[in-house]
């Protein structure tokens, strides 16, 4: 990379202080859902809750795998 800076310089491009605005919107965000969901299962829950409500909602999933009968959080048919 500094051989790159050297060869093509960017004028007031200081790569110790950039920020990249994209990033620090995933940063925020990741920091937000890290406050809400402490644990794994605060993450699983909330994923089975979404699906739920997108099942509600009409959304198609693909089919279960041949492995499993059911996925645990579905209830019996």
């Amino acid at each position: 990379m500094k051989e790159i800076q050297q060869k093509y310089p960017i004028p007031d491009f200081d790569p110790e202080t950039y920020t990249d605005p994209i990033l620090e919107e995933c940063y925020r965000i990741k920091r937000e859902y890290s406050e809400e969901l402490k644990n794994i299962e605060d993450l699983e829950a909330y994923f089975i809750a979404r699906e739920i409500e997108n099942r509600k909602k009409g959304h198609k999933y693909l089919p279960i795998p041949p492995n499993l009968a059911r996925y645990p959080h579905q209830e019996e048919d």
